[in-house]
């Protein structure tokens, strides 16, 4: 009978220690999902001419007064995105931050002549706002 009953302890020991690596492991890749989401979001909605709702939603609230003076000049001098690419997305758990590149093809009215910007962007996970933050301002458009 012993040997019935460290048994079945073993086996409950075994599966609780396995659903909290499982939790874990579901969190982290639901904030990996929702780094990706965000990153891809932000950068698509800088493409479409939405600066102000993607600073609004996205920019950590410290820097969002500089951000959206930043927009509006931009928007005054006659910026128009074209295309974007995201060239990377590193989700860091141990630090619930991330770093994403993306990349920019762009003209500011008068000329029609497209260039291309990198646009580095560190993120962070806010626990409080249940969602990620950019702390990286707007790229130069020269």
């Amino acid at each position: 009978m012993t040997f019935l009953v460290k048994g079945v302890l073993c086996i409950v020991c075994l599966t609780l220690t396995s659903c909290a690596t499982l939790t874990g492991l579901s969190e982290r890749f639901d904030k990996s999902k929702e780094f990706d989401r965000s990153v891809k979001a932000y950068n698509r909605m800088l493409r479409w001419h939405e600066i102000e709702s993607a600073g609004m939603t996205y920019i950590e609230p410290e820097q969002l007064k500089e951000y959206l003076k930043r927009a509006e000049t931009l928007k005054q001098r006659g910026l128009s995105v074209t295309d974007f690419r995201i060239l990377t997305a590193v989700y860091l758990p141990e630090t619930k931050t991330g770093d994403a590149v993306a990349e920019f093809d762009y003209f500011i009215l008068p000329s029609n002549r497209i260039k291309t910007v990198s646009y580095p962007q560190k993120w962070i996970y806010r626990e409080n706002l249940k969602g990620w933050k950019l702390k990286s301002g707007l790229p130069d458009f020269e």
